[in-house]
């Protein structure tokens, strides 16, 4: 990666204006300022995204940057936009929220040949204080420093350039919304409700599919906590699931790999195209949780749990007068299948 621009600008909401800040090549605030655009340009991140139809500010911004030679005067423009957002923001969310304050961090990197990144972010002010100072401390890791960021994949052929690939991250459970939308005229890429079909359904077939051939208890333990996660309010994270959800659970067969796993299903939101992170819509799920008991070598019983409260009176235990034990199952199409078999 080859850093080919790179400006730092405070967001200054007490004077109200944004100050372009010096980079010291000498000092701490280059190597920070470093890592942190490392950070953020290799972060594949949680939300893919498209510009909104009709809304063509920040798109001819980032339009003009890559063609036009007066790109500090550009950004300038763009550190003023978020200036205003996040004052408009503020007032309407002020009992709910404090907008941090920081610096917007922009770069334009190229990456290959013809490829090239442009990242915006909003990073820790206090952080960049110290580090301009000179007293470096063992704060926050760098990822936890930005607040937001947003990346855009560049590709740039015989002078005519595209803009691919646009996702955001955000140090918060949930969106911005003066982030993407407002400040950065973004739409999501995929609704919620896609989201969460596409997730739960590249889960089960690439990671927990795999599984039932190894060990079937282990898929229906592992199917079973998947489905109990996705069909739960809440924010869908691949970061939780995988480390969690996957991480925790202690297989029964000791060729699960769980590492393994935790790492493919990392992979999922990038290679098949769903979002790493967004709000869960358990309607769009239509599965529901199943319980394998096996019976014999030969026979399982197959519960699926639908909430009914009834089951009780379809499945009754039994034990007869040697001690035996057994199930009985209220079913017609049973009782005809071991008619027959007599």
């Amino acid at each position: 990666m080859e850093v080919l621009y790179i400006q730092l600008i405070k967001i200054d909401h007490e004077n109200n204006r944004v100050t372009t800040e010096p980079i010291d090549e000498q000092g701490n605030i280059k190597q920070y300022v470093m890592d942190m655009l490392i950070t953020i340009s290799e972060n594949i991140g949680e939300h893919e995204f498209t510009f909104k139809n009709g809304e063509e500010t920040m798109k001819t911004y980032l339009n003009r940057f890559i063609q036009e030679d007066n790109k500090n005067a550009i950004v300038n423009n763009i550190a003023n936009r978020l200036l205003i957002k996040e004052q408009e923001a503020q007032t309407k969310y002020a009992h709910i929220t404090q907008i941090q304050k920081g610096i917007m961090l922009f770069a334009f990197c190229q990456m290959t040949d013809r490829d090239y990144k442009i990242v915006i972010s909003k990073a820790d002010y206090s952080e960049f204080l110290e580090e301009t100072s000179g007293e470096r401390k063992n704060g926050l890791p760098i990822k936890k420093k930005i607040f937001k960021s947003f990346i855009a994949n560049v590709t740039i052929v015989g002078g005519t350039h595209n803009i691919s690939k646009m996702v955001t991250f955000d140090v918060n459970s949930s969106q911005a919304k003066y982030w993407y939308n407002d400040f950065l005229d973004l739409e999501a890429k995929l609704d919620d409700e896609t989201n969460t079909k596409k997730a739960f359904n590249e889960i089960n077939a690439r990671i927990l599919t795999p599984i039932r051939k190894v060990s079937s208890d282990d898929y229906w333990c592992l199917y079973n906590s998947t489905l109990r996660y996705m069909r739960s309010d809440g924010e869908f994270d691949m970061d939780h699931y995988a480390n969690k959800i996957l991480g925790e659970y202690k297989p029964l067969n000791p060729k699960i790999k769980i590492k393994v796993l935790c790492e493919k299903a990392l992979e999922l939101p990038q290679s098949r195209n769903f979002d790493g992170k967004f709000t869960k819509v358990p309607k769009a799920i239509k599965k529901r949780m199943k319980t394998i008991i096996s019976l014999t070598e030969d026979i399982s019983l197959s519960v699926v749990d639908n909430g009914n409260p009834g089951l009780k009176n379809i499945i009754k235990p039994g034990e007869d007068d040697e001690g035996q034990k057994y199930i009985m199952v209220k079913s017609d199409e049973g009782y005809s299948y071991a008619k027959g078999l007599n």
